[in-house]
């Protein structure tokens, strides 16, 4: 059953993580460019991040899941849960490896991309599953008819 869904949606998985490997690179130079001038560890994710999910919502629904004739407002609130959760466990894992490497330019940046890493199966399956799902059109008995 687990291969079975790897097959069909490995092309989307393949696909979404190009976008999130673009949207990791704008959010970690947009990281890395706002704690360059001391901006504080947490305040440069929070922008790096928020550039990055504009970006990253934007690919994925209009390439990755190809959901642009769905409702822009369902999916945008959906995807916030999804992400919300998904940056949240970014985020602490991130802290933790920081706090354990210590807060150097070097350590922050691994910190970084572990965090990003750990929440890539968090939000592809956020998205798949219930952000960008394809909604099943209901059969009405008097079109088969």
């Amino acid at each position: 059953m687990i291969i079975k869904f790897i097959k069909k949606h490995f092309v989307k998985f393949i696909i979404f993580c190009f976008v999130g490997g673009t949207s990791a690179l704008i959010d970690w130079s947009f990281f890395n460019l706002f704690y360059y001038f001391d901006l504080s560890f947490i305040v440069s994710r929070i922008m790096g991040t928020g550039i990055a999910v504009i970006y990253n919502f934007n690919m994925n629904r209009n390439i990755t899941f190809s959901a642009k004739g769905g409702s822009f407002k369902k999916h945008a609130i959906k995807y916030s849960i999804v992400y919300i959760i998904a940056i949240g466990f970014n985020w602490l894992t991130s802290l933790v490896i920081l706090k354990i490497l210590g807060e150097t330019l070097l350590n922050a940046n691994i910190a970084t991309l572990a965090g990003i890493i750990f929440a890539i199966p968090i939000s592809f399956l956020g998205s798949l599953l219930w952000t960008f799902k394809k909604e099943e059109k209901p059969i009405i008995v008097s079109e088969i008819m």
